[in-house]
């Protein structure tokens, strides 16, 4: 299985492993876990597209107050808004980590892009990071002129955990905020498929980068109560679709997660929402961060950049 990977992935995992080996995941390491996967992603980070406007700020939200950063390509009126959460299991993560993957979606799509820095897993547990995202939502009923945002034409996305995050988000927005999200796009997202899939056991070795151990902590960390676990924003693929915006799903074919995407975009078509699932070749659960050396990155970058043009083309 090894040898299938793309001869960049082979590249990147070399220089993130000069890092040294991540500390086993545990309540006691969280801290550890958390500099580890910064420090990983420092170089990624260190090339990115230029932006016309970059600033942080400060949304109040049930939990306590979080950040926000605001990307806008270019100083036009009216900009279309992705919001988006970042992923890490929901244990890790930050504005930081993901700062080269918000500015190369922004940058290719040509929206402003608004990443959410919600609270984290394990002081703050389901459904902690989606009450963050409704917040954020409130915050830019007031900000969105003053900022040049059209809140009109707002997409949602994020990668791994925040795949999950923004589509429980949606399916709750469904009721209070109909019509509001225009198109989902969720990057190697866990939907509820579970283990008994043929990418768990191709994928879900510790060599693949998102071995048992650490995916058991994460979903612990973040999921207390079986009653959350079966929560229809949790267990998507169990729950009713219907109503949901378009949406497009990018998977990585070498990743436990793969199956995941493919099952929800199965379910998504049953229930009358448009949908386009991309997987691509010879990757690893998180190649979208690796656009300095991966083409795949970069081609994975564009296909989610073209769903957010698609929709706010004249």
């Amino acid at each position: 299985m090894i040898a299938s990977l793309h001869p960049q992935m082979i590249a990147v995992i070399e220089k993130n492993t000069e890092h040294g080996p991540a500390p086993a995941p545990s309540v006691e390491t969280v801290g550890e876990m958390r500099s580890h996967y910064l420090k990983s992603r420092k170089f990624w980070n260190e090339e990115v597209p230029d932006m016309a406007m970059v600033e942080d700020f400060s949304v109040r939200a049930p939990a306590g107050d979080i950040q926000v950063r605001l990307y806008k390509p270019s100083t036009k009126a009216d900009l279309p808004l992705l919001l988006f959460c970042h992923g890490g299991g929901f244990v890790y993560g930050n504005l930081d980590s993901h700062d080269n993957f918000c500015r190369q979606l922004a940058s290719r799509s040509g929206w402003a892009v608004l990443a959410i820095d919600y609270h984290l897993a394990p002081e703050h547990k389901f459904p902690t990071p989606l009450a963050d995202v409704r917040a954020t939502i409130d915050w830019l009923d007031g900000k969105a002129y003053e900022l040049g945002l059209d809140l009109s034409v707002v997409a949602a996305g994020g990668d791994s955990a925040g795949a999950a995050i923004m589509i429980g988000t949606a399916m709750d927005l469904r009721q209070s905020h109909p019509s509001f999200l225009k198109q989902l796009v969720l990057i190697y997202g866990n939907y509820g498929l579970g283990d008994d899939c043929n990418s768990m056991r191709l994928y879900g070795g510790r060599a693949f980068g998102l071995g048992a151990e650490l995916r058991a902590f994460f979903r612990g960390s973040y999921i207390a109560r079986q009653e959350d676990r079966d929560d229809p924003r949790v267990a998507v693929l169990q729950s009713d679709l219907a109503g949901l915006p378009p949406v497009a799903l990018l998977a990585a074919e070498m990743d436990p997660l793969h199956d995941n995407s493919p099952a929800l975009a199965k379910k998504l078509e049953a229930a009358g929402v448009p949908v386009v699932c991309h997987s691509y070749p010879g990757v690893l659960h998180g190649f979208m961060h690796y656009t300095r050396f991966c083409d795949v990155s970069v081609a994975a970058h564009k296909d989610a950049a073209a769903a957010l043009r698609k929709i706010s083309a004249p």
